[in-house]
């Protein structure tokens, strides 16, 4: 279990890394709340200079944002802080 936490950190803590490198503005939003089976169900977006481009769900916000870090890595083809993606081509994310 505590592999996996560090991975998780690992990938927010990368997200960081990589926006601070490349002038982005770096956010977690918590998007929804509700009930799912008496349990609080929170979804959490990664936000980069205002769009939206990644979501996590999870029972608490922490697991929910981790989660949204990790997918915005692996959509933005993130391998490490200094990488620069280009997501339409021209220039913006």
């Amino acid at each position: 279990m505590d592999d996996l936490e560090n991975l998780e950190i690992n990938h927010k803590n990368k997200l960081y890394g990589w926006a601070n490198k490349n002038g982005k503005s770096l956010e977690f939003e918590t998007l929804d709340e509700k009930l799912e089976n008496g349990r609080r169900l929170f979804t959490v977006a990664a936000v980069i200079d205002g769009q939206n481009i990644a979501q996590g769900k999870a029972f608490n916000k922490k697991d929910a944002s981790q989660i949204a870090a990790q997918v915005a890595v692996e959509k933005l083809g993130i391998v490490n802080a200094d990488s620069i993606v280009e997501e339409d081509g021209d220039g913006k994310l």
